[in-house]
């Protein structure tokens, strides 16, 4: 398995000892969280929606998906125009992003809500982030959301300073069809418990390598500043373990589904899960499971 990251990347480099306008208003905005990825890149992100990929190719290169782009515009309405009985749309430019200040930042958190609202799953993952990531004493932290291997995505990677362990987390919420494995479903829907083992597998086969790589994250965090302000003071990850089971996270529940379903959920979910965490609609906090709270099991089978 070859995650292709090297802190002494030449775009790490430069964002750690020249560190433009731009970047400093990027990492200095409380509602955006920045991962590193394979591949010596960076994503910016908000609400779950990638606000910008960098990278470097002799010189900064970067990029937003169209939809994210606020227009500059003086009136509601774009005039169309006609000629010879054809019709095309008036000129159209974008806002000047002026190194991302904080007016520009809110048209485009503005712009990125519209396709992840607050309730869906990519914007309940970014409110986890960075409510966890910005308190000033937490036991653990989100170093990674979007792990890729493949086809597979996992939803959250959690460093957790008390048990010294990194731990996938599979974030969902109450509409996912695939939380219901007890059901019937349909055969193109893989169900969580199917879901979560492949997890499993995929961590149990490339443990040395996934603390290898977090602890390689960890340190170019650490280099650009982008460590939560309690996790600085922790030289490295590399001698904490990984969890070979992921958890559970489903974010939006109320007390009726939790009584509906849960112990049906758990009861699929006892072999391949670590544990789960079931929240409600208003609350962000994280923590690993514990006996009698969500806890499966301790076992590295």
């Amino acid at each position: 398995m070859n995650e292709d990251l090297n802190p002494d990347h030449e775009l790490f480099k430069q964002l750690a000892e020249n560190p433009p306008d731009w970047w400093v208003n990027l990492k200095s905005d409380q509602d955006l969280y920045i991962d590193i990825r394979k591949g010596n890149y960076i994503s910016v992100y908000y609400n779950g929606g990638s606000l910008m990929k960098l990278e470097w190719d002799n010189g900064y290169k970067a990029g937003i998906h169209h939809e994210y782009i606020p227009l500059a515009r003086k009136k509601d309405y774009v005039s169309f125009e006609f000629k010879d009985n054809e019709i095309s749309l008036g000129k159209m430019t974008a806002i000047d992003i002026n190194d991302f200040d904080s007016d520009t930042l809110s048209q485009i958190k503005n712009r990125i809500r519209k396709f992840n609202e607050n309730e869906s799953e990519k914007g309940l993952q970014g409110k986890y982030v960075v409510e966890n990531n910005s308190k000033e004493l937490a036991k653990g932290f989100f170093i990674d959301t979007e792990y890729a291997s493949g086809r597979m995505r996992i939803d959250l990677v959690w460093v957790d300073f008390d048990q010294k362990e990194i731990v996938f987390v599979e974030l969902k919420t109450i509409d996912d069809a695939r939380l219901y494995p007890y059901k019937e479903q349909n055969k193109e829907i893989e169900a969580i418990d199917d879901q979560l083992r492949k997890y499993h597998e995929f961590i149990r086969q490339n443990t040395g390598h996934l603390i290898q790589y977090y602890d390689t994250v960890y340190q170019i965090k650490k280099t650009l500043n982008l460590l939560p302000s309690f996790a600085t003071a922790k030289e490295t990850i590399s001698q904490y373990a990984f969890i070979e089971k992921p958890i559970l996270l489903v974010g939006n529940c109320t007390r009726d589904w939790i009584r509906d379903h849960a112990d049906k959920l758990d009861s699929a979910l006892q072999e391949v899960a670590f544990g789960r965490v079931y929240q409600g609609r208003t609350t962000f906090g994280f923590n690993v499971p514990k006996e009698s709270k969500g806890l499966y099991s301790r076992k590295f089978e």
